[in-house]
């Protein structure tokens, strides 16, 4: 899991792997504030990002998820919201599996070792499949928030692309 702000992304940069470079740079890029709810395509299904507007609810209202294909780059653009994170272990219980057409697991709520980040505007978390996450509650009280989720394949962590497959 990382944490950023894009307030550093420029001294940061040259820090993080080339794939997440290109998915911040991407957001970075974007008007984001006039993005339109939708997918958009970076490189075909290896990297693609979702823009979506919701409102945060408590975190009783969402299961802990995980992802086996494709590591996110969550990217607040307005609001707030707290996000809870945890290392995949064998105490996750899966609830609901759809790994085969959504790339998504659900988890039950036992293992309580969450911790919880706090994103304002401008700020990132990118969630490895390791990293157990559940996005979008309170930080306060229920307000809407607009984000961009970049999803990357896990054959660019490998350093394949769609051009050289």
């Amino acid at each position: 899991m990382i944490l950023g702000d894009i307030r550093y992304y420029a001294e940061e940069r040259h820090l993080y792997p080339a794939c997440i470079q290109k998915g911040i740079d991407w957001v970075i890029s974007s008007n984001l504030c006039e993005a339109v709810n939708g997918r958009y395509e970076l490189d075909g299904e290896w990297m693609f990002a979702n823009v979506q507007e919701t409102n945060t609810q408590d975190p009783s209202s969402f299961k802990p998820e995980s992802h086996q294909l494709y590591a996110d780059i969550q990217f607040l653009v307005s609001g707030e919201e707290k996000i809870g994170v945890s290392r995949l272990s064998p105490q996750h219980q899966i609830v609901e599996d759809k790994l085969d057409s959504h790339d998504i697991v659900f988890y039950d709520d036992s293992v309580k070792e969450e911790s919880v980040l706090h994103l304002q505007a401008g700020m990132f978390a990118v969630f490895f499949p390791t990293d157990v996450h559940r996005p979008c509650c309170l930080a306060g009280e229920s307000s809407e928030i607009k984000k961009i989720v970049v999803k990357i394949h896990k054959k660019y962590w490998h350093g394949i692309t769609s051009s050289t497959i």
